[in-house]
């Protein structure tokens, strides 16, 4: 098991896909760590970040760095709560070097949500991506309250942020879900989400290795990985 958090880093980085590790490998790691207990490890995170890949930073890499990291732990609350995630975001704060002098509010920001579009269509669309003939199944084990929540999951969980692709991809936003439903124990949602990334087109091989990595954060976090669900378990059609 890694025994600092760079260690962990590097761990992570060596058993994702290749493709997955670039760019990517910390929008796990974080995610993984706040729906771990631990989102004030963010900042830690972020400075490795720093140190490792950006020794020269310049105010532009480090407003593409803080949009990544804004639009995951957007993503990030509707899974694991407001909490946590804000833990994250103070801790992240501190460790800034350019970006909080220049905050400007909103301006530029956020323009993906436009009420005038049509957002329950895009969660829809993303939603039956991913689940296919699995969703009015799942729809359909809750009673009564179903046509409320199924339009929580479209309109707002998926509508407003999961689907939005605007600066995190399909797969990318996938990077995310997992590690913050696998990290609090959830077996048949990590199911449905591993089922996800390989209807994304993922090999079994890949989702394995990202599950993998997920795994390392949450043991490097003191969390039980026992009666984990791995991709192997999926019996649906892909």
């Amino acid at each position: 098991m890694a025994s600092s958090l760079p260690a962990l880093c590097e761990q992570v980085k060596s058993v994702l896909p290749d493709d997955l590790r670039e760019d990517r490998w910390y929008l796990l790691t974080a995610a993984a760590l706040v729906a771990s207990g631990k989102p004030t490890e963010l900042g830690a995170l972020y400075q490795y970040i720093l140190d490792t890949e950006y020794p020269n930073l310049s105010i532009e890499q480090e407003r593409r760095l803080a949009t990544r990291f804004s639009d995951l732990l957007m993503k990030e609350w509707t899974l694991v709560g407001i909490p946590s995630v804000l833990m994250g975001v103070s801790a992240l704060a501190k460790v800034e070097r350019f970006v909080s002098a220049e905050n400007t509010g909103l301006q530029g920001k956020r323009q993906n949500i436009d009420f005038e579009t049509d957002i329950t269509e895009r969660g829809t669309k993303l939603i039956q991506l991913l689940y296919k003939q699995n969703l009015e199944p799942i729809f359909n084990t809750w009673g009564s309250y179903k046509e409320e929540f199924a339009w929580l999951e479209k309109s707002v969980i998926y509508g407003l942020f999961l689907a939005d692709q605007s600066v995190l991809s399909e797969v990318e936003t996938l990077l995310v879900t997992l590690p913050s439903i696998m990290c609090q124990g959830w077996p048949g949602p990590a199911m449905w989400h591993l089922r996800g990334l390989r209807r994304l087109g993922r090999s079994e091989e890949d989702v394995e290795k990202v599950q993998q990595a997920v795994e390392a954060v949450a043991v490097w976090a003191g969390k039980s990985i026992e009666g984990w669900p791995r991709v192997t378990d999926i019996k649906d059609e892909i």
